[in-house]
């Protein structure tokens, strides 16, 4: 007789769909534990309500498609930010070809889990000389991130995604002290290239 828990924890849940049980009720489980906070993230963006559910499907869907390769030596919601982070860098790279407006958050906009992140679309109606300066403004972000070492660019694109310096060590299987010293070196190139002035350190929860 099946059983159904919703008590449990998310790797027991990966497991059994690993294991061929229950595939579509342990995956809907999953899904309605962390769609709330997958959709919210992409409306913290500043995505348009329908934006915000196309790529949150788009997120869940791949995590369906992969969920095969999670191999239980990190959290199930790291894994699952990190495919929502890529989701959303591969939005952004979408919307850096001129396809939609996007709007760009400071160097150091605190985030719903108080950290520290990059931003990006806002939906909100501009005049046309804002909305230049905000194209021109994310451009020169992508930009600057884009010209960061690769493991500097790693750290800041995850803790971009609400990430902890704990979570950014096991993804990137480097030292915390690591993460911190890449976030602190990156956030004062950043600032050299951006012009950023603001100089309030990005607290570790």
């Amino acid at each position: 007789m099946p059983i159904h828990d919703d008590n449990l924890d998310d790797e027991t849940l990966v497991l059994r769909i690993q294991q061929g049980v229950e595939v579509e009720a342990n995956f809907r489980r999953l899904f309605d534990r962390y769609y709330a906070s997958v959709i919210q993230f992409f409306r913290n963006q500043g995505f348009q309500e329908q934006d915000a559910s196309d790529l949150t499907q788009d997120a869940f869907l791949r995590v369906y498609r992969s969920v095969e390769q999670f191999r239980h030596d990190a959290r199930f919601r790291t894994w699952l930010l990190t495919i929502v982070g890529n989701v959303w860098r591969n939005e952004l790279r979408r919307l850096h070809s001129g396809k939609r407006e996007a709007r760009q958050v400071s160097l150091d906009e605190t985030t719903e889990e108080g950290q520290k992140a990059l931003e990006i679309p806002d939906g909100s109606v501009a005049e046309p000389l804002t909305r230049l300066q905000e194209e021109e403004r994310m451009k020169d972000v992508q930009k600057a991130v884009e010209s960061l070492p690769p493991q500097m660019r790693r750290c800041v694109l995850l803790r971009a995604q609400g990430l902890k310096y704990r979570e950014i060590a096991d993804i990137l299987q480097i030292s915390i002290e690591t993460v911190k010293s890449q976030l602190h070196q990156a956030k004062q190139r950043l600032r050299e290239l951006l012009g950023d002035d603001d100089h309030d350190d990005d607290p570790e929860l």
